[in-house]
């Protein structure tokens, strides 16, 4: 038996007032059953390391209302259901000959201390069995950029997806990148940027704005807060736009969309800037969208959980040029019990990272 086992779950509807999505007020930790015998074929995993990313309030059920998770492809998080998550954890129990004891792997499925998996992967999204995390490389920077969320769906919108790819001469392309401090807008522009392109990036502050041109390599970055996006835009690409990576939605996908050139592509990878709207129902949308004949633009959108067949061959690609020294991580670490995690969610609404946030977690 394993005791001492607890998760998070969705527990109350978001208030209408107020703070509408604290994930301190709408989460709650519970202590689970104490989970039963190993059986045969299973492995027992002790988390230790999450990737607290803004989608765990995107699948959230409502009453009367559709939030958008059903259409994004994966199954909405209804009350009283555990949270659904990324990490990394421990194999603490085997009784398959496929992982020993103290391998680490990486995980998608409830945010619970201890969980048991089929070593086959029967009981996984898509069937895919557990992997173990690559040695090379610390756990950290592996979970910051080789999972679906972040690294994997940069390189694929790079280099698979008909609106993220760009044609030679690279060095006469301009590629324009919202959310370019989060974790994906940081494998990104590094992609962009490794193939010769001229990459524009969106942020909040002038801190991270600079710390990102010195960091990732951004030719340009401009902190929206601050700055106004339409004039730095019309400074920083007088000839407009080749491709836009759109991450944050609503006005910022408005305003690359005015500077887009004749026949450019536009990528729809996410759009924080709508979740708290799809709660309430009052989604801003696109508003310039009579753009999109004018100038013969290709609108596209997508979600790496829909293409779990690109993973092996994506992971491999980001970590060899991790070792190779072609693409850099920065993650943003907090160290403390699961307890945290919620905390660490409004953490990240509240524009307080650099790059992935990762919960490691400690007793």
């Amino acid at each position: 038996m394993q005791p001492g086992n607890h998760g998070w779950f969705y527990v109350n509807f978001p208030e209408q007032d107020g703070d509408l999505l604290a994930a301190t007020s709408i989460f709650e930790m519970r202590t689970l059953t104490p989970l039963p015998d190993l059986a045969t074929g299973m492995i027992r995993v002790r988390l230790s390391l999450v990737s607290v990313a803004p989608m765990a309030k995107m699948y959230l059920e409502l009453p009367g209302n559709n939030t958008g998770a059903a259409e994004l492809g994966l199954q909405r998080t209804t009350i009283g259901s555990p949270v659904p998550s990324e990490y990394i954890a421990e194999v603490v129990e085997s009784k398959s000959p496929a992982f020993a004891v103290g391998d680490k792997i990486w995980v998608i499925g409830p945010l619970f201390r201890y969980r048991d998996l089929a070593a086959d992967g029967s009981d996984q999204p898509g069937g895919m069995p557990p992997r173990k995390v690559f040695g090379g490389i610390p756990a950290e920077k592996l979970l910051s950029v080789v999972t679906p969320s972040v690294g994997i769906t940069a390189y694929c919108a790079v280099e698979h997806h008909p609106c993220g790819r760009v044609d030679e001469p690279f060095e006469q392309r301009t590629i324009l990148a919202t959310s370019a401090a989060g974790a994906v807008g940081l494998v990104l522009g590094q992609l962009y940027k490794n193939k010769g392109c001229r990459v524009i990036g969106v942020t909040s502050s002038r801190e991270k704005a600079d710390r990102l041109e010195q960091f990732a390599g951004y030719d340009a970055v401009i902190a929206y807060k601050t700055e106004d996006l339409d004039r730095r835009l019309r400074e920083l690409a007088p000839a407009g736009v080749d491709v836009f990576i759109d991450n944050v939605g609503g006005e910022q996908l408005d305003a690359g969309t005015r500077h887009m050139k004749i026949g450019g592509r536009i990528l729809s990878i996410g759009a924080i800037s709508e979740m708290d709207a799809m709660v309430t129902g009052n989604v801003r949308g696109m508003k310039e969208y009579l753009r999109i004949p004018a100038r013969e633009l290709t609108l596209g959108g997508f979600l790496m959980y829909n293409h779990f067949d690109k993973i092996p061959g994506a992971a491999k690609a980001l970590i060899t040029m991790l070792m190779q020294g072609r693409l850099k991580s920065e993650e943003t670490v907090v160290r403390g019990g699961l307890a945290k995690w919620a905390e660490c969610v409004d953490m990240v609404y509240g524009s307080q990272t650099f790059g992935r946030m990762i919960l490691a977690v400690v007793d």
